[in-house]
């Protein structure tokens, strides 16, 4: 069966994806992949068959960000879900004159419930969290072979009222602990050197972080903590101490099981790392489903949420998470419901292709 995987966004969105097709591949599937063409590498590299559908244009969204979240979701409709749609339909048409497909795509992705309604094609549409449910303002409005797949699980969010029919919840997606990159030799001096550190990282939509990490190492001195910097902007890096590094991308995977806490933006990717490595974690919301996911990490008691995020504020709230035994055992009690869902998502999108 020919799998078309579809998913626009942050390398955050990508990775979910990828490690279900990598288990799609396993049970002798053909998977062709359509995404951001700033992915290319990571992609082929893997062993996929590409296609970009966007490549990245208009403003950056820093200052937008910062002052109207709303604005930045909306910028990122425009300039990204919009412009990819019509070439992902063209994706989608050109496999299914080939042959049978099946499509498994973020519901960001227009342009593959169009090829849905359009060409009738099989679609798994995926939510990689719960917050995207609420954001899709375009379900799929006719019949066919179709399924929603929700990329987390029901402890995190079961079905609520107002979400549309039928979305099954299921679990973080990961990969295979052999298919991992290993940590850079660097970082693994440095983990070596010294107790465990916090991780912080803004998120890849995040170019002017500059602020973010000079407050954080501050935090650090005052605390005598180390620290690992993850952001692809190395302008945004500020001066480092020697109980500090930078890097521009490491698996969290690898690396939050070595961590002492996690402080993140709140995409939903990072934080399913920290709940599967079990560490606590301080969330920065900003937009999209991002305070979402925070409001839901909190009530299941794994951490807290730091706005504004001052020297003081994230000084006094990271040191009370690390002093926390209540969120220490919540953690640990989270990480041991952590199962894998890449079987049943498999399974779904095959109840999918016996449909063609």
């Amino acid at each position: 069966m020919k799998v078309l995987a579809v998913t626009l966004g942050s390398i955050g969105d990508l990775m979910p994806f990828m490690a279900v097709a990598e288990t799609l591949r396993r049970r002798r599937h053909d998977v062709v992949f359509a995404s951001n063409a700033g992915y290319a590498q990571l992609i082929q590299g893997a062993g996929f068959e590409f296609t970009p559908v966007w490549a990245r244009t208009g403003q950056a969204l820093d200052n937008v960000l910062a002052e109207d979240p709303e604005e930045a979701w909306r910028r990122v409709h425009a300039q990204m879900f919009v412009p990819a749609a019509q070439p992902t339909f063209d994706f989608i048409a050109h496999h299914v004159r080939k042959g049978p497909c099946v499509v498994l795509a973020s519901w960001s992705a227009l342009g593959a419930r169009w090829a849905h309604e359009k060409l009738g094609v099989p679609l798994c549409k995926a939510y990689l969290s719960p917050g995207a449910i609420i954001r899709d303002t375009a379900p799929v409005s006719k019949p066919g072979p179709h399924r929603a797949i929700g990329f987390f699980p029901d402890w995190f969010a079961a079905p609520e009222p107002g979400w549309p029919g039928g979305i099954h919840p299921t679990g973080f997606p990961m990969f295979e602990d052999g298919l991992v990159p290993a940590l850079p030799p660097a970082l693994e001096n440095f983990l070596r050197q010294g107790p465990a550190p916090v991780i912080f990282t803004p998120g890849s939509f995040m170019r002017d972080a500059g602020a973010f990490f000079r407050t954080s190492l501050a935090a650090c001195a005052q605390l005598g903590l180390r620290a690992v910097l993850l952001t692809p902007y190395r302008d945004a890096v500020p001066p480092l101490p020697a109980t500090a590094v930078h890097f521009p991308y490491v698996s969290l995977q690898r690396l939050a099981p070595r961590a002492a806490a996690l402080v993140c933006h709140g995409g939903i990717g990072t934080v399913a790392q920290g709940m599967v490595a079990g560490i606590p974690q301080l969330l920065t919301p900003v937009f999209f489903d991002q305070h979402d996911n925070a409001t839901r990490l909190t009530a299941l008691g794994l951490g807290d949420i730091v706005m504004p995020c001052t020297v003081e504020t994230l000084t006094g709230k990271l040191g009370a998470i690390l002093a926390s035994w209540d969120i220490a055992r919540a953690c640990k009690e989270i990480r041991a419901k952590i199962t894998d869902p890449r079987p049943q998502i498999c399974t779904f999108v095959e109840e999918m292709g016996r449909a063609v």
